[in-house]
């Protein structure tokens, strides 16, 4: 797996999405512990291509989404999600075209991740929710290069 931090940096970030939904908790979620699932999206498509002296830059869609519910009460307790839109510009190497990035953007998720991370942290603060814990860091190695959604778990004490 190519390490795509190697040959590009980060040129924007823009936070493209905030959403929330609250359902009612309970004294007793409150009080117990409850599991949430974290999951990682990115999407990168082409924003400009090689054209002679110039490398390509990259766009990519990161969205952050945390989703707790209970076993024993049917739909969530809360729904959180924040998305970023992030370019990224090559800066060394021989151009990296759009399939080899794709392949690749998995390595990208180190860079990203904390920026989403900080983000959702303070949105569920807002709602409440400030006993959802979200790791601070992704493992190094990311399975499954080729799948755009990463798992991260994460849980509500």
């Amino acid at each position: 797996m190519v390490n795509l931090l190697e040959q590009f940096v980060l040129q924007h970030v823009q936070v493209s999405l905030l959403k929330a939904k609250l359902v009612h908790l309970s004294r007793e979620t409150e009080a117990g512990h409850q599991e949430a699932k974290v999951e990682l999206n990115l999407t990168p498509r082409l924003l400009n291509a090689d054209s002679g002296d110039s490398l390509p830059a990259y766009q990519v869609s990161a969205r952050l989404s945390c989703h707790g519910g209970s076993k024993d009460e049917p739909g969530a307790k809360f729904v959180a999600q924040v998305a970023f839109e992030v370019i990224y510009q090559q800066i060394s190497g021989n151009p990296v075209d759009v399939s080899e990035f794709t392949a690749n953007h998995a390595s990208l998720t180190r860079q990203l991740y904390p920026l989403l991370q900080q983000e959702l942290r303070m949105l569920l603060v807002r709602l409440g929710l400030e006993q959802v814990h979200l790791p601070f860091d992704l493992a190094a190695k990311v399975d499954s290069p080729e799948s755009g959604t990463v798992q991260v778990s994460g849980a509500l004490h």
